[in-house]
């Protein structure tokens, strides 16, 4: 297949993503600092800055005992077209990007088919804890974090 074939392949498969009736705001209830303490003395954490000029930055980092053993920096941003988009840099790698495909009050949903994994990243606030998913676009494979958000020392 050509350039030309290529591109208008990858175009068919970015329009057959559902849209939103309107653009949606940024999820600024993730705001904070959230800890995932869990078995094995393996923890996670996501620090995400408050909501200005329409941006979001965030980090992750997760571990053992004292040992880092993954990290990420991340973006929730808009794109030239107004979307609304999370970008996530995994061990300082170039960004994937992923479009907002359902966003509301306490949940947003960001997709990207061609990536490899994940393809869906989810966010939602459920009893006063940021849980998280990333899994294949069909839910499948999923992988989740519960976090709590950090009291200040």
């Amino acid at each position: 297949m050509g350039l030309a074939g290529w591109i208008i392949g990858m175009a068919l498969q970015a329009s057959a993503l559902p849209t939103l009736p309107a653009a949606p705001s940024l999820p600024c209830w993730i705001e904070g600092r959230w800890v995932s303490e869990e078995a094995e003395d393996r923890w996670t954490e996501e620090n995400w800055t408050g909501c200005r000029a329409q941006t979001m930055l965030g980090t992750g980092r997760g571990g053992r005992a004292d040992a880092v053993t993954s990290y990420e920096f991340m973006r929730i941003a808009r794109n030239e077209n107004g979307d609304l988009m999370f970008y996530g840099s995994p061990f300082g790698n170039p960004a994937a990007a992923f479009r907002a495909v359902k966003a509301g009050p306490a949940e947003v949903v960001f997709v990207n088919p061609n990536h490899t994994y994940p393809q869906r990243i989810r966010y939602w606030m459920e009893n006063g804890m940021l849980l998280a998913e990333a899994s294949m676009i069909d839910g499948s494979k999923p992988q989740a974090w519960r976090y709590k958000r950090a009291i200040p020392k």
